[in-house]
């Protein structure tokens, strides 16, 4: 018993920890983003997009896909978000109303849509058709 519970501790570690070769830096300045990602996901972009820009981001453990490489340098933050989550059913974002430190996001939160599909049609059974 006592070994199964130090097994999941560690395993619970382990998925706390970044990624081999993971690196995310993000800054913010005047409505703009820089963003330097090396080998990592969408999600943990997101999640230091949060932590660093002090934004709420909701769904961001539904954004699917493999680790990627992407940069931006002094971006619209707008922008930035459209090609990060372009792979998503769709996404929202509310504009800070009060005033914001320049080292955060302009956006307070990003509520990203849960995906969908559409019911399978019912399989078509053929017309019996007598012989005349």
């Amino acid at each position: 018993m006592r070994a199964r519970i130090l097994l999941a501790s560690a395993l619970v570690t382990l998925a706390a920890l970044p990624a081999a070769g993971q690196s995310v830096k993000v800054s913010f300045n005047g409505g703009k983003v820089s963003l330097s990602a090396e080998n990592a996901t969408v999600r943990a972009i997101l999640t230091e997009w949060a932590r660093v820009g002090a934004t709420r981001v909701v769904n961001a453990e539904r954004v699917p896909g493999p680790p990627t490489t992407v940069e931006f340098k002094d971006a619209y933050e707008q922008q930035a978000l459209e090609s990060l989550l372009r792979g998503v059913a769709g996404y929202m974002v509310g504009q800070r109303v009060a005033p914001v430190a320049p080292a955060w996001s302009g956006f307070d939160r990003i509520v990203i849509l849960a995906t969908s599909t559409a019911p399978r049609p019912a399989p078509v059974t053929p017309a019996v058709s007598r012989p005349p």
